[in-house]
């Protein structure tokens, strides 16, 4: 491979206004792929890389309001303020359509989820987006450890904002979970919508990722309609992906359906 194409490629991306606040592993692992393609030819490579990083992540970001969500994280009222806080916090997750989504639904979700696993005291919530501003409704103790990770720093940034301001003793960080799968050991794994774009980069990523992972439950959900409101069939083939996953993992699975997503609680053997 031509290192010099390699190199060129990642500075273009790391340089770059769009994916400079992406994870420094997401963006060698595609700068790695792009310079495969194309060698010799920097510019073609790097055309490439971005357009990889659009289907990886562009499109989940242009779904997020990030100029609403930083203001609201920046204006996050006072922690004994449960009210305040639970307002400000469905706002946060209005601010995706993939968390938005949940909004309907939020309140029942994790008492039923819990219910399935008992109340976790560590949690690992993997490509998290704005999922743990659910925090208000997860019922969770006050010394639970909570665990987050995604590509995009500011997505970072902003949990850690919440942490800190909650007193939850937790942390965010900047993580590729095909390039640099978590060793936490946590009573849950939330896994939520994410396992399409795993596979979508590489075949097989989610069973790597489910075998490596020191987790009692994960917690694996999948859309049960797109963004554009079409779900012929995906219930059905997501569960079948889930109950090969299981099968593969020997793994114990309960299912819960949800209006606009599906969950599936999968006990590890361990």
């Amino acid at each position: 491979m031509h290192t010099g194409t390699l190199f060129r490629v990642y500075w273009d991306l790391l340089t770059s206004a769009r994916h400079g606040r992406l994870c420094h592993d997401t963006l060698w692992r595609v700068a790695d792929w792009a310079a495969q393609q194309y060698p010799r030819r920097p510019r073609e490579a790097t055309k490439v890389a971005k357009r990889k990083l659009h289907q990886i992540h562009g499109a989940y970001v242009r779904q997020l309001d990030l100029r609403r969500m930083g203001e609201l994280v920046g204006a996050l009222p006072e922690a004994g303020d449960a009210a305040a806080l639970e307002a400000a916090c469905r706002a946060i997750l209005a601010c995706h359509a993939s968390t938005r989504e949940r909004l309907a639904f939020v309140e029942e979700l994790y008492p039923a989820l819990f219910a399935l696993t008992g109340v976790p005291s560590s949690v690992a919530d993997l490509a998290c987006g704005l999922n743990p501003f659910a925090l208000p409704w997860m019922g969770l103790p006050t010394e639970v450890r909570y665990c987050a990770c995604d590509i995009d720093g500011r997505i970072v940034d902003a949990v850690n904002a919440l942490f800190a301001h909650t007193g939850t003793q937790g942390v965010a960080e900047s993580r590729d979970l095909l390039a640099s799968p978590p060793e936490w050991d946590v009573d849950m794994a939330l896994l939520l919508k994410t396992a399409p774009c795993l596979e979508q980069q590489e075949k097989g990523a989610t069973l790597n990722l489910l075998r490596g992972l020191r987790a009692r439950h994960v917690v694996l959900s999948f859309p049960a309609q797109s963004l554009g409101g079409k779900g012929k069939g995906m219930r059905r083939t997501y569960a079948e992906t889930a109950s090969c996953l299981a099968e593969t993992l020997k793994a114990e699975t309960q299912r819960l359906d949800c209006p606009t997503e599906t969950f599936f609680v999968l006990r590890l053997a361990r």
